[in-house]
């Protein structure tokens, strides 16, 4: 996977990858629990740090395609 050059739009300081996460999608309802969690699922995101202020970016994972 090739890594982005991006810059924070604070300070324009080169951000640095951190890594690939999950986030999970949905909310804790008082009724309804946990479920509304596990039927939406989640989402994989590249994640982008600023190392001088400590802004976060996501961006949607897409896998390299082959060629």
């Amino acid at each position: 996977m090739k890594v982005r050059e991006i810059y924070c739009p604070y300070d324009s300081f080169q951000m640095r990858y951190i890594g690939t996460d999950r986030l999970q999608m949905g909310k804790y309802g008082f009724f309804t629990g946990h479920l509304d969690n596990f039927l939406s699922g989640a989402l994989t995101v590249s994640i982008y740090e600023c190392p001088r202020c400590g802004k976060l970016e996501f961006f949607r994972f897409r896998k390299a395609k082959k060629k």
